[in-house]
């Protein structure tokens, strides 16, 4: 990351404060519910049809990995449940997790394709032929410092009525080092992958345990 700060100099992003930002406030999902530590949660377009799905992750870019985080095309795919751990997490189960503060994210796999990897997200070095930084996976839960802030991301919440949130890297927990900071968009011209952006992704948390029930629900009346 550090050599790609230095080559691209031009290329560092930083945008003005959210006017929604205030004191952090909890997380919530898109049923009003507080954001938790332990519970698994999908991240989907806050966008209905061509807006596309919810996250998971493809290879293609590193082969064989790390693996790139992507969007699902299809609204109807809620892509891979994921957890999240703030930067104060120390293992409880239930915590709440705030809005605009830093916190890890994890895909939830039981058989992870790269066996020697994490599927925690981080931003990967900059791609010189694709122009972008890509979200990927790979990094590391905790640990904050200078040499974690790749893996360093927060929720933005852009409009209160529908609990509705961006995915920022602007990590706060190295106030010293220099440092990325940008909304998370899509990539739409390498099979949606996330990747830093000027245009964010919006997005909502759905829990996987409300998803299921309504499979449930669904299943009896048919």
């Amino acid at each position: 990351m550090k050599n790609s700060l230095l080559v691209f100099p031009f290329l560092f992003l930083c945008f003005l404060p959210n006017p929604l930002l205030g004191a952090p406030e909890p997380l919530l999902d898109i049923s009003g519910d507080k954001v938790v530590t332990g519970t698994e949660y999908y991240i989907v377009s806050v966008i209905r049809g061509a807006g596309g799905g919810g996250l998971n992750f493809i290879s293609g870019r590193n082969e064989p990995c790390p693996m790139d985080v992507f969007q699902e095309r299809s609204d109807l795919r809620r892509g891979r449940p994921l957890s999240l751990f703030p930067v104060n997490y120390n293992g409880e189960v239930g915590t709440v997790v705030y809005d605009s503060t830093d916190l890890n994210i994890q895909f939830n796999v039981q058989r992870p394709r790269c066996n020697e990897e994490t599927t925690v997200w981080k931003v990967d070095n900059y791609d010189n032929k694709m122009g972008a930084w890509f979200i990927t996976t790979n990094g590391v839960i905790g640990n904050p410092g200078a040499e974690t802030l790749q893996n360093w991301f927060k929720f933005e919440k852009v409009a209160d009525d529908l609990n509705v949130y961006k995915i920022v890297h602007c990590p706060s927990v190295c106030k010293s080092c220099v440092k990325l900071c940008s909304d998370v968009g899509i990539h739409f011209e390498t099979e949606r992958r996330l990747a830093l952006s000027h245009s964010p992704f919006m997005m909502v948390l759905m829990k996987v345990s409300d998803v299921h029930k309504l499979r449930e629900r669904l299943n009896a009346i048919i």
